[in-house]
């Protein structure tokens, strides 16, 4: 039997939205920019219900969305390194760490997959052969097949802000990796990719209230 599992905050239909407000998620990605994964993040952190509305994020003045425009402009033409996409998140300050796969621990499907089970939004880049710079998805949903109780993984369903807009769906391409290499999948196109890396989005857990001891007065 093939299953999908998407990330409990997708609310598909005409327009996918945030299930908790109906508000647009899609943010796409324009010609010019290589700012892939700022479009991921935005949505990612949506997702975490750290932004309101990450589609007009530069028409904000006030609140994260303000915040994180000021952070991204800048990075917006020729996109982020690794080491700049963490300290971007870390930096904007919003109660969220991103946490990468690990060199050589485990694949980026299953990492993932658990990931999604958790509840956390997850962002893959590949290279595309011939194409200088990495491209990054934020990984929605996971594909597989259900054996009696075993669940085998063997795609990510993405949300690519390259891509056209998800119409009656929660995503607008797939990562296969059932074939011999990873395979990128759209409506219009499918071509082999070399993945690059794989990184989290998680909500940092608030500390415990101290315990005051003593005796009452």
């Amino acid at each position: 039997m093939l299953i999908q599992k998407f990330h409990p905050a997708l609310r598909p239909g005409q327009q996918l939205v945030l299930a908790h407000s109906g508000v647009p998620l899609f943010s796409r990605q324009g010609h010019w920019d290589s700012g892939s994964a700022l479009h991921c993040v935005a949505m990612a952190l949506a997702l975490l219900g750290k932004l309101t509305d990450p589609v007009a994020l530069s028409r904000s003045d006030t609140g994260p969305e303000a915040a994180f425009w000021d952070r991204a402009w800048s990075y917006y033409l020729h996109g982020l390194t690794l080491s700049e996409f963490e300290s971007f998140v870390w930096e904007l300050n919003l109660g969220v760490r991103p946490v990468a796969l690990p060199d050589g621990r485990g694949s980026i499907l299953h990492f993932s997959e658990r990931e999604l089970q958790w509840g956390r939004p997850a962002i893959v880049g590949w290279r595309r052969r011939r194409v200088r710079d990495v491209h990054a998805a934020l990984v929605v949903g996971i594909e597989g097949r259900q054996h009696k109780r075993t669940f085998e993984p063997h795609a990510l369903l993405l949300l690519d802000p390259a891509a056209a807009e998800p119409r009656l769906a929660a995503c607008n391409a797939r990562l296969l990796f059932d074939r011999k290499r990873p395979t990128y999948v759209t409506e219009t196109e499918a071509y082999p990719v070399t993945l690059d890396t794989a990184v989290s989005i998680r909500v940092i857990a608030k500390p415990p209230p101290a315990v005051i001891s003593g005796g009452c007065a």
